[in-house]
């Protein structure tokens, strides 16, 4: 599971600890009690178990798994757990991305969990990402095989050793109906199986589903890419070309999954509850930001960058006209950096930004407010069947249109490479396109030499698109499109120095239907 972009799931250290320094003091349970509560279950007094530092342990995926610096700013809800409890509680992370709980199973890593857990630790069992994965077969397991593994594999055998079984239904991913922006129920018939053999077993149940979209919908969709794995291109350098990832968690999205698994701790019947803490909560608002400046200003945006302020976990950028009343400002992009690359602007139009920095505690005042003015681009290449309907000031590109010195751009080769025309239901440049299903072609045009920005619009009336790009040879990423819509994409920093812009396409579809180079400097 993941986005686009998103690297390859990176190794696992089998039974990771995310308290490495925390001695594991334990102490010692009498063969008399350890005995009584092997029969009962849950026999253990209550005040007794309190008293004992504890162990959780997490059997999960890739949402939940700790991964090593190298995939920062990626995290798993369970890289950061522990800090929502108190010290006598130690956290052993053994979620390992791309794993259903029948794979889990069958690796022998539950095994390696029950054969050191203890009368009065916990299991926190969260699947379903990877169970519903129906075209991976060493992972799919369906919903009432997946229940019945909840049964007898994680819950029986915890409690068979007196360890509480804790269910945990499958946290939301980045999805969400277009038209309202509320979220969807991700995996519903697996979170219905969990709620009813938590029910069934009498056993604690976190529902991360339902409080996980109750927390997406309080904030929507534009700042939940600052909870999920949206990444700006040149930031890290293990996403070069950026990550667009609606599944995977970058770290402030991580802890705030952990807190609201934290919150429900703190509610269920069970001495856990009363070792959650408040860890975390600021003293104050953070302090406005300053510094506030612009770069790669393109015709559809510009990177902003700003100075850090000390205490902030997320920055919101607020955008309006120019000229505009205050209460025209609108979300225009959110990030976990002092930095935000906004887009969706409109050419040669004037506006102003502010930066806005949030914690626990509250939002900061708005900084200072920049003004800009995008550019208009140089070039405009719609792509199409021959004599098809040219957007105004827009230039025609057909599979005869191929490179000339004297024309000044053009494709190297069009072998393979098809058009379509859908008709009128989306604009001139949006109805049609070139493509290429499994293969690469590439597009060059005559430029001075500089720096650029490139607008491209990616999509199919009739079925999804991917494609993927690079200019100069760099790769830039990918653009997706569901059927029946257009994906407009901008990449900034574009460096020319031969005298012309290289464009490669390629991917699943490789579908392109327009072009705009602007210069950016």
């Amino acid at each position: 599971m993941g986005g686009s972009a998103a690297p390859p799931a990176p190794g696992h250290r089998h039974g990771h600890r995310t308290r490495r320094g925390r001695a594991l003091l334990r102490t010692v349970i009498t063969a008399v009690a350890a005995a009584a509560t092997a029969v009962v279950g849950l026999a253990l007094p209550a005040q007794a178990r309190a008293a004992e530092p504890v162990t959780v342990y997490l059997a999960s995926d890739s949402t939940v798994q700790t991964y090593d610096p190298y995939w920062v700013p990626q995290a798993g809800w369970g890289q950061v757990f522990d800090r929502f409890f108190t010290d006598d509680v130690t956290i052993a992370n053994h979620a390992i991305g791309g794993r259903s709980s029948r794979s889990f199973i069958e690796e022998g890593r539950l095994d390696a969990i029950l054969d050191v857990i203890r009368p009065g630790d916990y299991l926190f069992v969260q699947f379903g990402h990877n169970d519903a994965t129906v075209d991976r077969p060493e992972r799919y397991t369906p919903p009432d095989d997946y229940k019945e593994y909840l049964r007898h594999d994680y819950i029986r055998r915890a409690k068979e050793r007196g360890a509480i079984p804790v269910v945990v239904t499958p946290v939301s991913r980045r999805s969400f109906d277009p038209a309202t922006g509320q979220f969807n129920v991700s995996f519903p018939q697996y979170v219905d199986r969990a709620i009813a053999v938590a029910r069934e077993e009498n056993v604690p149940l976190i529902d991360l589903s339902a409080s996980s979209r109750a927390y997406l919908d309080s904030i929507g969709p534009e700042e939940a890419k600052s909870v999920f794995l949206h990444v700006p291109a040149g930031v890290y350098p293990n996403r070069p070309a950026g990550t667009v990832d609606d599944t995977h968690f970058q770290e402030y999205g991580a802890i705030q999954m952990a807190r609201l698994v934290a919150q429900d701790v703190a509610r269920l019947d069970t001495p856990l509850a009363s070792r959650v803490t408040g860890a975390g909560t600021p003293g104050a608002v953070p302090e406005r930001p300053t510094g506030l400046a612009a770069r790669d200003i393109s015709d559809q945006g510009a990177r902003l960058t700003w100075n850090a302020v000390p205490g902030a976990d997320i920055y919101r950028v607020q955008r309006k006209p120019q000229g505009a009343p205050e209460s025209a400002y609108a979300l225009a992009a959110t990030s976990t950096l002092p930095l935000a690359d906004v887009s969706g602007l409109s050419a040669g139009s004037g506006y102003e930004l502010r930066v806005i920095a949030v914690n626990a505690r509250g939002e900061s005042a708005p900084s200072a407010p920049l003004s800009l003015t995008t550019r208009s681009p140089e070039y405009r290449f719609d792509f199409g069947p021959v004599g098809q309907v040219v957007a105004a000031g827009w230039t025609e590109v057909n599979t005869g249109t191929l490179y000339s010195a004297e024309r000044g751009y053009g494709f190297v080769s069009t072998a393979e490479v098809i058009d379509r025309d859908r008709g009128g239901a989306l604009d001139a440049v949006q109805r049609d396109f070139v493509a290429y299903f499994g293969g690469s072609y590439e597009f060059r045009v005559d430029v001075p030499d500089g720096t650029y920005a490139a607008t491209v619009q990616v999509g199919d009336l009739l079925g999804s698109a991917r494609t993927q790009l690079a200019f100069e040879g760099r790769d830039a990423g990918g653009v997706s499109a569901g059927g029946g819509s257009v994906t407009t994409a901008t990449f900034t920093g574009i460096t020319v120095t031969d005298g012309q812009l290289n464009v490669t396409v390629s991917g699943q579809t490789a579908h392109l239907n327009g072009l705009e180079l602007t210069r950016t400097g």
